[in-house]
């Protein structure tokens, strides 16, 4: 018995690119959507003269947490650096471009499963928006490099390594395009 039968008609590079993008897309809704809250939090939260009050750690929430009267404090001190560091236009600029990338993200979970299931509408879009995710970690990118120290040591892998998969991410649908119009 011949398996041409048993094959289907589907390209098997849509199927393995779909669930990247899936999966890819999942976690990156959920990084833009936290950074999206963090800055929204950090924005709205912060005292207009800078000065964060002492830190308040009540025993029982250390001891939920696990962690030491020291480490709570680390941890508040941290923010605050974060929040002085950042100029006044970088929580928007940031807020902004989480928006659009959550938005984005959760559109490539969309035409990740368009891909996995072959649409042919499917690699266009996820060209498109890819390259959309690519553009938005250069903004990012752009944003994180006219900031301070602070910033970028918080800030410049997490982008980088995010402009690397979407780069590839891009790549993998063009090459998958020109194997489709080879055929």
């Amino acid at each position: 018995m011949s398996n041409q039968n048993n094959k289907t008609s589907l390209p098997h590079w849509a199927s393995i690119l779909g669930v990247i993008a899936i999966m890819l897309g999942v976690f990156l809704t959920a990084v833009h959507g936290n950074e999206a809250m963090k800055q929204a939090v950090v924005t709205q939260h912060m005292p207009a003269d800078g000065v964060m009050p002492p830190a308040d750690c009540p025993e029982e929430e250390l001891e939920e947490e696990g962690i030491s009267v020291a480490e709570c404090e680390y941890l508040i001190d941290r923010v605050q650096g974060v929040a002085l560091a950042a100029p006044d236009w970088f929580p928007n600029a940031q807020m902004t471009l989480s928006i659009i990338g959550t938005v984005l993200a959760f559109i490539s979970i969309i035409i990740g499963g368009a891909l996995v299931n072959y649409t042919p509408w499917a690699s266009k879009a996820a060209v498109t928006v890819f390259s959309g995710l690519a553009a938005v970690d250069l903004l990012q990118f752009a944003a994180v490099v006219n900031t301070g120290p602070t910033l970028r040591e918080v800030y410049l892998g997490g982008i980088l390594l995010w402009f690397i998969l979407h780069l590839m991410l891009v790549v993998g649908a063009l090459a998958g395009r020109h194997t489709e119009a080879e055929a």
